[in-house]
């Protein structure tokens, strides 16, 4: 069965008269159908509805699930922006505390709501938001940069992570219910659909935040210049298709709505994941000389057995996994067939810690090994070897099936200034490939 989240992107904090009615219109149609949509909001947004009295529209979102979508959407420094810098721990925490600030924004408007799934404005996919959003205890992440091809969902940057998938943009405006059928037969090969849209988009023929802050900051507050107005034609069209969209799921067998929070609770009851040392030759034979998650004896990261290795070389029998960081900055890699001691290696583990990230070079003895390279060597340690020859490898994990990840590139896309350079990001977003694990059956 598929579980379809309905989810809106709600961020005109520009527009406190149609671009709002459409939000409280959205939320009232699926109110009187009997769905929980899934409204993540902008914290500027929040508090321009509270502060223009529009209540109506703030009562019309308590009945739905709240989510986190960043602090200012476009406003600059865009989330990239401000965490495309190298110390990754000051990126991290400038993001937490400026989300804690949205989180805060939120409940100040719609009472004492959890937080479960963040969504970035655009495709500001930091990693560095992501990593914090997971240390503040947020979840899922959703329009995420990698799921799997039939959405089942997965772990990446300690969050679990969705793609969106249908825009209801791209269909509500010029199709009818063949249209809308055709669609729900693509969302019936997924285990999760993320059908999205954007509610100011239902009344208005461009986003907000083209004329406003393409690029820079154009306009000031209160002087924000408003898209043209689509006919009352094509509004009532969408919000009709809307409507008709939810019964044809609700009349089909094969489809159930969920939301964010119906997910997290699920993902809270997970037992804790652990690795035993007894374990090491099943998994070394799993792994199969690749780089690669493993789904047992537990849903597993590279990064897991990684820290897990260094954990049972230092003596200890079993690991239990935590939050972990793949490299942040390029790893190093051996080029020719190198000899290791197994002393050596077991030297080297005393120098990992679990909550730093991976090292990006390491030392064995007076050998320099690149993170691949010295998982492999603690592995072949830890079942028996007592002198290695580790072979040239790559350093991330395959990301074929990745592509949208293995081919990112910030610089140039979406609002960006001109003056972002993406001097880390879309490399660290790559590195953190070694935090990818499959999701558990649930």
């Amino acid at each position: 069965m598929t579980e379809i989240i309905l989810s809106f992107d709600t961020e005109d904090f520009t527009n406190p008269g149609p671009s709002a009615d459409a939000i409280r219109t959205e939320a009232e149609i699926l109110r009187s159908e009997g769905v929980k949509g899934c409204f993540v909001c902008v914290g500027l947004l929040a508090r321009m509805l509270k502060e223009n009295g529009r209540f109506d529209v703030i009562e019309a979102l308590r009945a739905h699930e709240i989510g986190l979508h960043t602090y200012g959407h476009t406003l600059h420094p865009l989330i990239n922006e401000y965490t495309d810098i190298d110390d990754w721990r000051a990126a991290v925490d400038r993001v937490i505390k400026q989300e804690t600030e949205v989180v805060a924004m939120l409940r100040d408007v719609f009472g004492e709501i959890s937080i479960h799934a963040a969504c970035p404005p655009g495709n500001q996919t930091s990693y560095a938001a992501q990593l914090a959003y997971a240390q503040m205890g947020i979840p899922i992440y959703a329009d995420a940069v990698v799921d799997t091809p039939d959405g089942r969902g997965l772990y990446f940057c300690n969050n679990f992570n969705l793609k969106y998938v249908q825009s209801m943009e791209s269909v509500m405006f010029t199709g009818g219910e063949k249209e809308l059928r055709a669609m729900l037969e693509r969302m019936a090969r997924r285990r999760f659909a993320i059908i999205y849209t954007h509610p100011h988009i239902s009344v208005y023929k461009e986003h907000w935040d083209v004329p406003n802050f393409d690029k820079k900051n154009l306009r000031r507050e209160g002087d924000y210049i408003i898209p043209e107005r689509r006919s009352d034609a094509e509004i009532d069209r969408f919000f009709n298709n809307l409507r008709l969209l939810i019964r044809l799921i609700k009349e089909d067998g094969r489809f159930r709505f969920t939301t964010y929070g119906a997910i997290a609770e699920r993902l809270r009851k997970q037992p804790t994941r652990r690795i035993l040392r007894s374990e090491l030759p099943s998994i070394t034979k799993a792994l199969d000389g690749r780089l690669a998650p493993l789904s047992a004896p537990a849903s597993l990261s590279p990064a897991d057995l990684f820290f897990a290795c260094a954990a049972f070389l230092r003596g200890e029998e079993e690991y239990r996994c935590k939050n972990v960081y793949g490299p942040m900055s390029a790893p190093y890699a051996i080029d020719k067939p190198t000899k290791i001691s197994a002393e050596a290696i077991r030297a080297s583990a005393e120098r990992i810690d679990d909550t730093a990230p991976i090292p990006a070079k390491i030392l064995a003895g007076n050998i320099a090994l690149g993170p691949a390279d010295w998982l492999f060597a603690a592995l072949s340690v830890l079942t028996g070897a007592e002198q290695i020859t580790a072979q040239p490898r790559g350093q991330l994990p395959e990301l074929s099936e990745y592509p949208e990840l293995r081919d990112l590139r910030y610089k140039g896309t979406w609002r960006h200034s001109d003056e972002f350079e993406d001097r880390y990001l879309s490399d660290r977003l790559r590195y953190q490939a070694w935090t990818i694990r499959p999701a558990e059956n649930f």
